[in-house]
């Protein structure tokens, strides 16, 4: 599977992660923005996500200049800036900043 199909096949997976939680997502078209997926809770939290992943399951982390380019569009959306690392194993979710995160459950 070349990279961008890889790449654009865990984003899918990452969006229908976070719709099952309740949020709506939209995926950024290409590779351009910021952040690949911008997801609102229906509490409100809003989430600027760059999806990271891995062939050998340990997956990368953004660049600074790409940090620094997902904090910059998450202050602006006023969102939390989210790395979302995907592996074999499942989704983490973790901050811009270094902490882990854990998508707001569902309202039932």
């Amino acid at each position: 599977m070349k990279q961008i199909k890889f790449g654009i096949k865990k984003e899918q997976k990452v969006a229908q992660a976070l719709r099952s939680r309740g949020a709506s997502v939209i995926r950024s078209k290409g590779s351009k923005g910021a952040s690949d997926l911008k997801a609102v809770f229906p509490s409100g939290t809003k989430w600027n996500v760059q999806v990271k992943a891995t062939r050998s399951g340990s997956s990368s982390r953004p660049s600074s200049r790409d940090l620094g380019r997902l904090r910059q569009s998450a202050k602006k959306d006023s969102a939390t800036a989210v790395i979302a690392r995907v592996s074999p194993k499942g989704i983490d979710y973790e901050s811009a900043s270094g902490r882990q995160l854990n998508p707001p459950k569902r309202k039932k």
